[in-house]
């Protein structure tokens, strides 16, 4: 079954661990930049959102390393009538 990575919002620190990671594990350098996830501070409401680019793989790097559980990896479930298809 594909995995994905799914985001609690809330629980979220902006450390940018998971930026950190991503940037190592895909691209072999320290560059949060450089990463496929982003982590921006919400300055009104007090938090923070985490975004991913169009490259990102889901390979899951980022969960497995987020301290706050921010990030998970999860199972995706395939829709009815999307099986078989091109």
């Amino acid at each position: 079954m594909p995995k994905g990575v799914a985001v609690i919002p809330a629980r979220c620190t902006g450390c940018g661990t998971c930026a950190l990671t991503c940037s190592v594990v895909n691209c072999g350098e320290f560059g949060p930049a450089r990463g496929h996830i982003s982590v921006a501070r919400r300055e009104f409401a007090g938090t923070f959102e985490i975004s991913f680019s169009s490259t990102c793989k889901s390979c899951g790097a980022c969960a497995l390393a987020c301290p706050s559980g921010a990030l998970q990896v999860v199972e995706l479930v395939e829709a009815a009538g999307e099986r078989g298809r091109a």
